[in-house]
């Protein structure tokens, strides 16, 4: 045999090897995905002249402390625990009691905690960011048990998204309903965060199945945030005409929380080599991309409430902090490249005022929801982007505690 070709095929049985140990993922997450966030892009708003701290007379001051205390959100300490540990790219965690929690893994299980698989989704297809991602529960889940779930599936050589609706019997999911069909998608940008509003509607995001024009394209249901009833069918009060479509504009967002004081609905973006934002979601709004991103301004479009530009924030789940006894309401936002979980506080118009990193030490973080007086989240730092330790993925309790 030619020397120079047993020296290729040396080279490239090596190479083969080095990609079935995780070589290939090692090195990427070490430099393509690795985290370019540094604590100094973080910084709080300087306060105006006029929101300096006055100084009130001790007795008044002592009167109202003593009716209510109203604490700062930069105040609260935190607990974590880990709950749950060994998962295979958990993508969504869906309490449905202090205890009881569901979970979707994106090759296609469903898991429960403390139990194991319950179901397999077999028409999964699981190929770069697509595969089981979002899961809600019915708003009325406590007499119909029904479960929905967002994922990806092929027709041929195309992709696409779907959504589903199961009965959970406690032990498993059966008699899946194609709610929403046909969604486009691709190995990247398929959003997949599925969440009931406090409309009961059932409120979705798709990304620009690589094809960011879609996202302007107002026949399509890619790059967008749609809205319908939970039996598939248009809400009549959708903002266009026989349309699913709620908003639009948008390149992969893969988060929903709605703000408890304003009752507006807030989603997560993900940006082109950073620039990922946090929008305030208003009804028939274009978010401008692929046409702008968050760092212009334009007056057709809206203005993200943050926008992330000196770093990479990869924002998937967002979940905020439902307490009165607060002076900020305050929006956490789980961080994929960033690597962390972020609390964004807002004013009473829901505007940005001031952020900070509450947790940066457990990798990539692909989910946050509040439950309980606690949050519940999930790493993915087994998706071929992360450093993975011994046991992950995990699933973590937060558990936000006043001063």
């Amino acid at each position: 045999m030619n020397k120079k070709i047993l020296v290729i095929l040396v080279v490239l049985i090596g190479l083969f090897v080095f990609w079935q140990w995780g070589g290939i993922d090692y090195l990427l997450a070490r430099t393509v995905f690795a985290p370019d966030y540094s604590p100094d892009t973080v910084e709080e708003e300087p306060l105006d002249e006029q929101d300096e701290p006055v100084v009130e007379d001790e007795e008044i001051q002592e009167n109202i402390e003593t009716e209510e205390t109203v604490y700062m959100a930069e105040d609260l300490e935190y607990e974590l625990e880990i709950i749950g540990e060994g998962m295979v790219i958990p993508w969504e965690v869906l309490p449905l009691s202090d205890g009881e929690y569901l979970i979707t893994e994106r090759p296609g299980r469903v898991v429960k905690l403390g139990q194991g698989v319950i179901y397999t989704v077999s028409e999964v297809e699981h190929t770069g960011e697509a595969g089981l991602l979002g899961m809600e529960k019915s708003p009325d889940f406590n007499n119909n048990n029904e479960i929905y779930l967002y994922y990806t599936y092929s027709v041929g050589n195309q992709l696409y998204n779907r959504v589903s609706r199961f009965i959970y019997d406690g032990n498993t999911l059966t008699d899946e309903v194609y709610i929403l069909d046909r969604i486009p998608g691709a190995r990247f940008h398929n959003g997949g965060r599925i969440k009931f509003g406090p409309d009961e509607k059932l409120y979705i995001t798709t990304g620009d199945a690589q094809v960011p024009t879609l996202s302007q394209d107002l026949n399509s249901l890619a790059g967008k945030i749609l809205r319908i009833n939970p039996d598939g069918s248009i809400p009549h009060d959708n903002p266009f005409e026989d349309s699913m479509i709620f908003a639009y504009g948008l390149r992969n967002p893969q988060g929903l929380s709605w703000n408890p004081r304003t009752g507006d609905l807030y989603a997560s973006d993900h940006g082109p080599s950073s620039q990922d934002e946090i929008n305030r979601i208003l009804p028939g709004k274009n978010y401008g991309w692929p046409i702008v991103t968050c760092t212009e301004s334009d007056p057709r479009f809206e203005d993200p409430i943050s926008c992330y530009s000196q770093f990479t924030l990869a924002p998937s789940g967002i979940s905020f902090l439902p307490w009165d006894n607060l002076k900020e309401t305050s929006l956490f936002v789980a961080g994929l490249r960033g690597n962390m979980v972020l609390r964004i506080d807002l004013d009473e118009e829901g505007d940005f005022i001031k952020e900070e990193v509450i947790i940066n030490d457990l990798g990539r973080i692909r989910t946050i929801n509040y439950y309980a007086d606690y949050f519940i989240i999930v790493t993915n730092n087994r998706d071929g982007r992360g450093i993975p330790i011994e046991n992950d993925d995990r699933v973590i309790r937060l558990t936000p505690i006043l001063p």
